[in-house]
């Protein structure tokens, strides 16, 4: 098969999902060398791929494929790019309609929904039953472009906690899915707090976790650091990259301090599956209530609580958590 020139690879929504498909990128990037690589993705996941494996990198918002003007505004531009291949890693019919509306000669993805009718190639997606991590179902896209699959490249992970002159601890109380936040990180913050009088800990997440900023503010805690909404995505994985310990919810926080900074990671897992989306990061230790709740994991956005809302991550006590930290620290 002819060797594909110019490739538009439309990449996941989250930021988790963006970081475990990099081994996907990076194989992209083996199999075509010569090619012109274009990553498309969402507003909000600048600086997660390392340089050198995409040419080009166009970021969009996603409200903007929600609308006709901006959404053919899109279609054009990459009608302009001339590409003669394009990988969607989302597993949405939306996104395979528009990339079929730009006439790429060859679209290969996940079919969902009926979506195959838009593709040239596709493979169903399988999710989590299939019991492997969600970085392989992205890899596995490729077996649609009638190629062998080199062995991925191994990772370089930035970790400098041990050369830092600066001591401190990053917790990150969020995420994305407020079903998966742990509720008692309050509780953990204080203790953590009283436990351990000389680490300086830097709360961060997203500005629009207001929430948490009210909360620090009136905490008054000394050696408590606001970071929430201060720090771009490079900045989070330097900072992460630097610390002694990351402390976060199954979230995509944790994936860019896990996976990208290779800084020990503490997360906290309710209905997310670790054998499905864990980080994959040298240092990153779980935990998960015991005894495991029936319902648990379910790797949904919504809880229908049939043991109680939210049981699988209120089960988890501070205590269970500071036990860990120990765990973690030792790594």
């Amino acid at each position: 098969m002819e060797q594909p020139q110019r490739i538009l690879v439309r990449a996941p929504n989250w930021l988790g999902d963006h970081i475990m498909a990099l081994g996907c990128y990076q194989l992209i990037r083996q199999l075509y060398p010569t090619s012109h690589l274009i990553c498309w993705y969402p507003a909000g996941l600048r600086g997660v791929i390392p340089k050198g494996l995409f040419n080009e990198e166009w970021e969009f918002q996603k409200a903007d494929l929600k609308d006709r003007k901006k959404s053919r505004e899109w279609i054009k531009r990459i009608q302009e790019a001339k590409c003669d291949l394009s990988i969607n890693l989302t597993a949405s019919w939306s996104s395979a309609w528009l990339l079929f509306r730009t006439r790429i000669p060859r679209r290969v993805g996940f079919s969902e929904s009926g979506s195959q009718i838009l593709l040239t190639a596709s493979k169903p997606f399988r999710g989590v039953k299939v019991g492997i991590h969600k970085s392989q179902l992205y890899s596995e896209i490729l077996s649609l472009l009638g190629k062998n699959l080199p062995a991925p490249l191994s990772r370089k992970y930035e970790n400098n906690s041990d050369s830092s002159e600066e001591k401190f601890w990053v917790i990150a109380p969020g995420a994305a899915l407020p079903l998966r936040e742990w509720p008692y990180f309050p509780e953990l913050i204080f203790e953590i707090n009283k436990i351990y009088p000389n680490k300086k800990l830097k709360i961060v997440g997203t500005a629009v976790e207001s929430a948490w900023k009210s909360r620090i503010s009136r905490w008054k805690l000394e050696g408590v650091e606001d970071r929430i909404g201060k720090t771009s995505l490079v900045e989070l994985k330097d900072l992460c990259a630097h610390a002694e310990l990351v402390i976060a919810n199954d979230s995509g926080v944790a994936h860019l301090s896990s996976t990208l900074a290779g800084a020990r990671t503490l997360v906290v897992f309710g209905p997310g599956n670790p054998t499905y989306i864990a980080p994959q990061g040298p240092k990153m230790v779980p935990v998960l209530a015991n005894p495991k709740v029936a319902c648990s994991p379910c790797e949904k956005a919504y809880c229908r609580a049939p043991f109680g809302y939210q049981k699988c991550l209120k089960d988890i006590s501070v205590e269970t958590v500071l036990k860990q930290i120990e765990t973690t620290l030792s790594l």
